[in-house]
C-alpha cells in the first residue's frame, strides 16, 4: 500500500510539473511562399501581428461562401496589428486564383501553394481551414470549415489587446 501512495504522489507531482512547464502555444508550422505579386511571405511576417492563415481554393463552395466574411474581417481590422494570409491549395490553376483575387479585390495577402507542401505541413485535410496565430507566431486555434465570425472577432480583439 505504501508503494501505491508513493507512486501516486510521484505521478501527481510529475503531472503538475508537466502542466506548468508544458508550453501553452506551439509555434505555427514553418512556411515560405511567394504571394501573387512575387513577394516571399514566411513565419517572419507573423511577428507582431495577430494573423489568420486561411487555406482555400476558388472552386471550393465553402471557401467561396466564407470569402466575403474574410474580406469584411480584413476591412474591419484595417490599420490594426491584424492580417489575413490566404493560401490557395493547388486544386485550381494559379490563373484561377489570380483572377479570383483580382476580380474580388481581396484586401489581404494571397499565396498559391503550387506543390501542396505547405497545406500538407499544416495538416490541412479539407478547405476551408484556418489557423489563428498570436503576435508571437504561436498557434492559438484551428478552424476546420467556416469559423463563427462573432467569436473570431472576440478572439482577435482579445489578442490585439495583449
Amino acid at each position: 500500500m505504501k508503494k501505491f501512495f508513493t507512486f501516486a504522489a510521484v505521478l501527481t507531482v510529475a503531472a503538475l510539473l508537466a502542466f506548468v512547464l508544458w508550453p501553452k502555444n506551439q509555434p505555427v508550422t514553418a512556411f515560405s511562399l511567394p504571394d501573387l505579386k512575387g513577394k516571399t511571405v514566411s513565419n517572419a511576417d507573423l511577428q507582431g501581428k495577430v494573423t489568420l492563415i486561411n487555406f482555400w481554393y476558388p472552386s471550393c463552395p465553402g471557401c467561396v461562401s466564407e470569402m466575403p466574411k474574410l474580406m469584411k474581417t480584413a476591412q474591419d481590422y484595417q490599420g490594426k496589428d491584424f492580417q489575413i494570409i490566404a493560401i490557395s491549395l493547388p486544386y485550381d490553376p494559379i490563373e484561377s486564383v489570380v483572377n479570383y483575387a483580382e476580380d474580388r479585390k481581396l484586401p489581404f495577402t494571397v499565396m498559391y501553394d503550387a506543390d501542396g507542401k505547405t497545406g500538407k505541413a499544416f495538416g490541412v485535410k479539407v478547405a476551408p481551414t484556418s489557423f489563428f496565430v498570436n503576435k508571437k507566431g504561436e498557434l492559438l486555434k484551428t478552424f476546420v470549415g467556416e469559423p463563427d465570425f462573432a467569436q473570431l472577432y472576440q478572439e482577435i480583439d482579445r489578442e490585439l489587446a495583449q
